[in-house]
């Protein structure tokens, strides 16, 4: 095994260790295959009651409310714990669902279940923005943060793989109501297991969601790297929109698979979005990431516009798995390059704004599914996304290869100190600019951090990790991920009151003396943050003591 190959699976295996991590990532599962299997059971419920037109606007109304509703929903979430609002957009998506599938079983008039559509949707704007704001509260280094989007890809393919063919069979069985009713179930599970996963604290100020929503939209406009990645999202979105469309014409009216057809045949895209794992893991580690980004997205448009030269159920099935491969590549390094580029006080905002891209991108694969329909026939519709994807890169390869060299902000450093009160307290250029001086450090079981009566020269927020506080030789505290040492003696200019042992093997990261009393001293409100903290630590009782 290759040294670089050793240390991908040692990061993605320390990914896979991490616990709030591992929950996430099955809620999001979850999630993922839920929302596939009622966006695939509105698709086949629209068409029997209306045929593709039917289709199309069933999909329309559930996108539009949320293309005008996702920034505000984004400028809510950055004012609110990541973790809370992911439940909260679980909690909508399965009371909806599951009214949803009762309507549709008690037959109840069409326009009804169009009403619950856009609900459920609102909810499921909500997961992807929450999920992507509290994914680098809870790693611990940068190449995890692009592990854990590759697990979250393996998850969503595999979701992908698994719940469209189970929603296929259900659809055969019993007909949508069966296949909402399960997918209900699915989400609510999501919800519990992340309830215990909060995150760090919200970027601190006050403004209202409206002042925060005019905030969000204009750090993403000056942002040209942000502003490239959020049109390609749109673009990409566009081909994701018509490609489901055309799943239902294919299976449909084409290879004549019947009701389920559609299920199977998406169920192929996420048979290659599995197989994509191979790929998806080599981009741990990887500073440069766009080249993978632009051959995902040529790679996937023209796997599907191969569909139209022979549609044979074999050739669909193994070019639409190829259609999932790429687009799997895409979907990791899209999302990994967002979270290193976008302002890390309008993470959540950010998402959202890109949520609502997302809808208007899948709106707009509809419509073009429509047109090459009207024009060429499903040929043309199929064609179409290559055409338009092939120019879009033409047009932005000069910018987007600057992309690279600007996903260079320090997320996990950014979202670990919010857990640490002294610095949740700072704006965000402070807080990128002490996370830019942050040095990790790694210390193993046993070592000592700082030892009681040495002069203090730095301050320490852990990573990962359990260390135990000593004071006179008696433990006094334990230590963990998102708490910090070291301040008593930095602020009141002091030899060390306390030593601090690792009691695991320990992933730290260190902000030298100057710059700590520099922030303090510009920062009055940290700096009453820290004499507080330590006030407490030099009390005499031995409980509130953790240097």
């Amino acid at each position: 095994m290759g040294e670089r190959t050793e240390a991908v699976v040692g990061v993605l295996a320390s990914a896979a260790r991490n616990r709030s991590l591992r929950r996430v990532e099955l809620s999001y599962g979850l999630f993922i295959g839920s929302e596939w299997a009622v966006w695939i059971s509105l698709l086949v419920y629209a068409y029997e009651h209306g045929g593709t037109s039917a289709s199309s606007l069933i999909a329309i109304v559930q996108l539009v409310p949320c293309m005008v509703l996702g920034p505000l929903i984004g400028a809510f979430a950055d004012r609110h714990r990541a973790g809370r609002v992911l439940v909260l957009g679980y909690a909508v998506q399965g009371t909806t669902m599951a009214g949803m599938a009762l309507a549709i079983a008690a037959g109840a008039p069409v326009w009804v279940v169009f009403v619950l559509a856009p609900v459920v949707n609102i909810g499921i704007s909500v997961t992807r923005p929450a999920q992507a704001a509290l994914v680098p509260s809870i790693v611990r280094t940068a190449e995890e943060l692009t592990a854990s989007n590759v697990l979250a890809g393996w998850v969503e393919q595999g979701s992908r793989l698994v719940v469209p063919a189970v929603a296929g069979v259900l659809l055969a069985v019993n007909g949508p109501a069966l296949s909402i009713g399960v997918t209900a179930g699915m989400v609510v599970v999501a919800g519990v297991l992340v309830l215990s996963v909060p995150g760090s604290e919200a970027a601190p100020g006050d403004e209202s969601v409206t002042t925060k929503l005019r905030a969000n939209l204009g750090a993403a406009g000056r942002d040209r790297s942000t502003r490239l990645l959020l049109a390609l999202t749109v673009l990409y979105q566009a081909f994701v929109g018509a490609l489901d469309l055309l799943c239902v014409i294919l299976a449909l009216r084409v290879l004549h698979l019947g009701q389920g057809g559609a299920g199977y045949l998406n169920a192929a895209v996420a048979a290659g979005g599995v197989a994509a794992g191979v790929v998806t893991a080599s981009l741990v580690g990887r500073p440069r990431l766009v080249r993978f980004l632009v051959g995902g997205i040529l790679g996937a448009t023209v796997a599907l516009a191969l569909v139209a030269a022979d549609p044979t159920v074999a050739l669909a099935f193994v070019l639409l798995a190829f259609v999932g491969l790429s687009g799997a590549v895409f979907e990791v390094t899209g999302q990994t390059l967002l979270q290193r580029v976008a302002p890390s006080d309008a993470l959540a905002g950010i998402f959202s704004l890109r949520e609502s891209l997302m809808d208007l991108g899948l709106v707009l694969g509809f419509l073009l599914v429509q047109a090459g329909v009207a024009v060429g026939g499903y040929q043309a519709a199929l064609v179409a996304p290559a055409l338009l994807a092939v120019v879009a890169v033409a047009l932005l390869w000069r910018p987007l290869g600057a992309i690279d060299g600007a996903a260079d902000v320090p997320q996990v450093e950014i979202q670990l100190l919010r857990h640490v009160r002294i610095f949740a307290v700072l704006p965000a250029p402070a807080l990128e600019g002490v996370a830019r001086q942050l040095v990790a450090v790694t210390a193993p079981a046993g070592a000592v951090v700082i030892r009681e009566g040495d002069v203090g020269d730095g301050y320490y927020v852990i990573g990962d990790g359990v260390l135990t506080v000593h004071r006179d030789g008696v433990v006094v505290g334990r230590l963990q991920r998102g708490e910090g040492f070291g301040e008593v003696a930095l602020v009141h200019g002091v030899p060390r009151t306390a030593t601090v042992v690792a009691e695991t093997e320990c992933l730290l990261y260190e902000l030298d003396k100057d710059p700590f009393v520099l922030l303090l001293t510009g920062h009055p409100v940290a700096a009453q943050e820290a004499q507080a903290i330590t006030s407490r630590h030099r009390a005499p009782d031995p409980e509130a003591a953790a240097e």
